[in-house]
């Protein structure tokens, strides 16, 4: 009888145990789940980003215009993105990376100097050189970042004034504080009132055209996009005009020599 009270409660016990065992077992499984499943969640909890509202180039400022907030979750989350927490922080920073239309922007994409969007846009051993325009050199308002320009010259040459081009096909990147990357988000009105041309050229080319505003006269043509050819004229003068003199095409070369006075 006594034997098999205690076999009884060994059976108990072993019972017992292997509820309990089985209770923390499934509670460990249960905790272990959960914890890994709060895991991925995390993961995927979208986060607030600054994204590009359309594809931006280098050289433009972030703002309201420029980028908007987008939800993306952590888990395809780039850790240099900016936040939307952060956008105080960078608003008004230049790019100095492209950033496609709905991709994040990161940190590594601005720029480090506030010269350094605009410097960008220029090639490789190019210059930009601003010069004063008035209506009629600004073709009344209607030149535009990107287009391209012939750059003629008159002054005096021999008691007779003489107009020579002086550089051809010269492109155009700001009129006034408009350029090809802010172009879109500069007021229509503002954009129309400058007093100022911006262009791309070799540093003797600037000297060029520096020395050209002292010396006579600058005036700009418009080119039509797909011209990049010569443009058929060397020079004018009043005796070429009266006499109707057919003047001969002039080839682009190195330098442009211009006389002055007698000199």
């Amino acid at each position: 009888m006594k034997g098999m009270m205690i076999t009884a409660l060994m059976v108990t016990g072993a019972l017992g145990a292997g509820s309990a065992a089985a209770y923390f077992a499934n509670d460990y499984i249960d905790r272990s789940v959960q914890q890994r499943r709060a895991e991925i969640d995390s993961q995927y909890t979208p986060a607030k980003v600054v994204v590009a509202s359309v594809d931006l180039r280098p050289g433009t400022f972030l703002s309201g215009q420029t980028v908007a907030v987008r939800e993306v979750p952590r888990a395809f989350l780039h850790s240099d993105a900016v936040l939307a927490d952060d956008w105080n922080a960078v608003a008004g920073r230049v790019l100095s990376h492209g950033v496609r239309s709905g991709e994040p922007v990161l940190r590594s994409h601005l720029a480090q100097e506030a010269g350094a969007g605009f410097s960008s846009q220029l090639d490789e051993g190019m210059r930009a050189l601003t010069f004063p325009v008035d209506d009629e050199a600004s073709i009344s308002g209607m030149l535009a970042p990107g287009d391209h320009i012939d750059i003629f010259f008159t002054t005096n040459h021999k008691n007779e004034s003489v107009t020579v081009p002086l550089l051809t096909n010269v492109p155009v990147i700001a009129t006034g504080i408009r350029t090809v990357t802010n172009s879109s988000y500069v007021d229509e009105r503002r954009a129309s009132e400058y007093r100022t041309v911006t262009v791309s050229v070799l540093p003797e080319n600037a000297a060029k055209i520096t020395h050209a505003q002292d010396a006579g006269k600058i005036t700009i043509t418009l080119r039509q996009p797909q011209d990049a050819g010569p443009i058929d004229v060397t020079r004018v003068t009043k005796t070429t005009l009266l006499n109707g003199d057919r003047v001969a095409k002039f080839v682009p070369r190195p330098r442009v020599e211009i006389i002055l006075g007698g000199s």
